[in-house]
C-alpha cells in the first residue's frame, strides 16, 4: 500500500468517525426535543434489502400506526383543536448475519390510553401491526421497551442507535421521523 493510499483510509477512517459521532449527537438532541416513551424493535419479512422499498413501507406503516392511535385517542375532549399525534423516530439497521436484510428501531412518544401498556404495545406490533403492514414479518421477534427520560438512558439509547453509522448508511430515517428543529 502506497503512502497516498493510506492516508485516504485514513481519512475515510477520521470522517466515519466524525459521522458516527455527529449522528449520536443529532439523536441525543432529538430524544431531548420530544418525549420519548417507548423503543419498539421490529423485523420486515425475509428478502427485504432495498432501502427505496423500506422507505415506502415504513410510510406505510406510520400512516397505519397514526390510524390506529387516532382511534384511540379520548374521544370525551371536545374542542381541544388539532389532534397532536406522537412524534416518531425511525432507524433502520442491516442484519449481522450478512444478509443485507433490514430491521428498524422505532422510538415514539406516549400513546393514548391502553396502547400505551407493555401489552397494548406488544399486541399493537405483534398482532395489530403485521396484519395492516405487509412488509412485517409476522414469527420474527419483536422487542417493546420503556424509555427512561433520562440523560444517561438518551446517551446509552443515541450510541446503540448510531452503531451502524458509516459512509454508506445512517441509521437515522430522515423521510419518515418526525424530526425536531434545534434547541438553541
Amino acid at each position: 500500500m502506497t503512502s497516498i493510499q493510506a492516508h485516504i483510509q485514513q481519512q475515510e477512517r477520521q470522517q466515519a468517525q466524525r459521522l458516527k459521532r455527529n449522528i449520536k449527537r443529532l439523536i441525543y438532541d432529538q430524544l431531548h426535543s420530544i418525549s420519548p416513551w417507548w423503543l419498539i424493535s421490529f423485523h420486515y419479512r425475509d428478502h427485504h434489502t432495498k432501502e427505496d422499498q423500506l422507505l415506502k413501507d415504513v410510510a406505510d406503516l406510520k400512516r397505519k400506526l397514526r390510524r390506529i392511535v387516532y382511534k384511540g385517542r379520548d374521544k370525551g375532549i371536545r374542542g381541544a383543536g388539532a389532534y397532536p399525534y406522537p412524534k416518531m423516530l425511525f432507524f433502520h439497521e442491516t442484519s449481522h448475519q450478512g444478509t443485507g436484510q433490514f430491521h428498524t428501531h422505532l422510538i415514539v412518544e406516549k400513546l393514548p390510553g391502553r396502547l400505551n401498556s407493555q401489552v397494548g404495545m406488544e399486541a399493537l406490533f405483534r398482532k395489530r401491526l403485521p396484519s395492516k403492514v405487509t412488509a412485517l414479518s409476522k414469527w420474527k421477534s419483536i422487542d417493546v421497551q420503556r424509555i427512561n427520560q433520562d440523560d444517561d438512558d438518551y446517551r446509552c439509547i443515541s450510541s446503540y442507535l448510531g452503531k451502524q453509522t458509516n459512509l454508506e448508511l445512517i441509521a437515522l430515517d430522515p423521510f419518515n421521523s418526525d424530526l425536531s428543529a434545534r434547541k438553541k
